[in-house]
């Protein structure tokens, strides 16, 4: 088994901690005890607890965003592909809610207090995704009013993620109706 980066082991840690105790409640003398190393050693990889959030954070968004990108180029319909990359999107909050289902709202919350971009860059990569996806069959405006819908429907469905698989059948539905949508031809008017 190949050796975990000491870089990675505190991030763990510090995600182990955020996820048990929530933001405020941890302490870095609380991430050393999890990572079982020296603060010293601790100290060089986050600098702090609020850069460790940002990093925690900031790691599972790209996780996240590169399996929406390659989800992406493995769909085959433009359909397909803005469900994967929806559903690459909705697992990223289910993973958060399911480790930690009472402290995951504030975990995102002190990730953004700490730096507002960091979710907005995300967001802003997903939206280029979904409309890139969208392109090739509808006009560019369309395709991205679609991508900003579809990503505002999958914010609302991780607001209550105590039936994940209820929320991912309502984003397959709610998806592929938004996605029909944007690809309809619009009815020439009669005048």
């Amino acid at each position: 088994m190949p050796k975990v980066p000491a870089s990675q082991v505190v991030l763990d840690a510090a995600y182990r901690c955020f996820c048990r105790s929530g933001y405020r409640r941890t302490t870095v003398s609380d991430i050393v005890e999890e990572a079982q190393m020296s603060r010293p050693t601790v100290y060089k990889y986050i600098g702090s607890k609020e850069e460790a959030i940002v990093e925690v954070v900031q790691s599972r968004l790209d996780r996240a965003g590169a399996a929406a990108r390659a989800a992406a180029e493995g769909a085959g319909t433009p359909e397909e592909k803005v469900l994967a990359v929806l559903m690459a999107k909705l697992e990223v909050a289910i993973e958060l809610w399911h480790d930690s289902p009472a402290h995951a709202r504030e975990l995102l919350s002190a990730a953004t207090a700490q730096a507002p971009g960091l979710v907005t860059d995300y967001t802003e990569r997903l939206a280029e995704l979904l409309a890139a996806a969208l392109a090739d069959v509808a006009p560019a405006d369309t395709a991205q009013q679609a991508a900003a819908v579809l990503l505002t429907f999958t914010r609302g469905l991780e607001e209550d993620l105590r039936d994940v698989d209820a929320v991912r059948r309502e984003l397959r539905a709610g998806a592929q109706m938004i996605t029909r949508g944007a690809l309809a031809r619009p009815i020439p008017s009669r005048a």
